[in-house]
């Protein structure tokens, strides 16, 4: 990861802008900018609600890119809210733009090793592979590639598969 001062700068503007898109998200749907903040499942639900109806509408072009923002965004700060964790920019020469912005830092569970998440991989290759994928299977994907996850019941394909519902 980059430690210099320009890099500082970048990774404080890129969080902010992150934490600016999801408040003004959110108060666009008319709830309390901060509830990401305050009570990150039920922003979760709140955002997987409407991007369920929208989605299918953003799946083109310069939507496809802002969904993507959006998405990337969300999935970021709620693992900040949740996971004590914050961005980082990590140099990566096979990157068109020479790195990728991660999450990385989580301290929620304690002592547990985590790893860093390219949130913005991982929203593009979901988006790639199931285009209504909501909010809360990224968030499920990301805290499972972080080494985050708590157990909070089945798995969504184990409780599907079974029979007993899932997201």
């Amino acid at each position: 990861m980059r430690t210099d001062t320009a890099a500082a700068l970048d990774v404080a503007e890129w969080a902010a802008a992150c934490r600016g898109r999801t408040r003004d998200l959110l108060a666009g749907l008319g709830h309390a900018p901060g509830l990401l903040r305050t009570d990150p499942g039920a922003a979760v639900r709140v955002l997987d609600d409407r991007l369920a109806r929208e989605i299918p509408a953003l799946l083109d072009g310069e939507e496809w890119t802002r969904l993507h923002t959006l998405l990337t965004a969300c999935l970021g700060e709620f693992l900040i809210s949740v996971h004590g964790a914050r961005w980082a920019w990590v140099d990566d020469s096979a990157s068109p733009v020479g790195g990728r912005w991660v999450v990385t830092g989580f301290t929620r569970p304690p002592a547990r090793r985590t790893a860093a998440v390219d949130v913005g991989a991982l929203v593009g290759d979901a988006l790639a592979t199931e285009p209504s994928v909501g909010l809360t299977a990224l968030a499920d994907r990301a805290e499972r590639a972080a080494g985050v996850r708590v157990v909070r019941g089945p798995r969504p394909d184990v409780a599907a598969r079974d029979g007993r519902g899932g997201a």
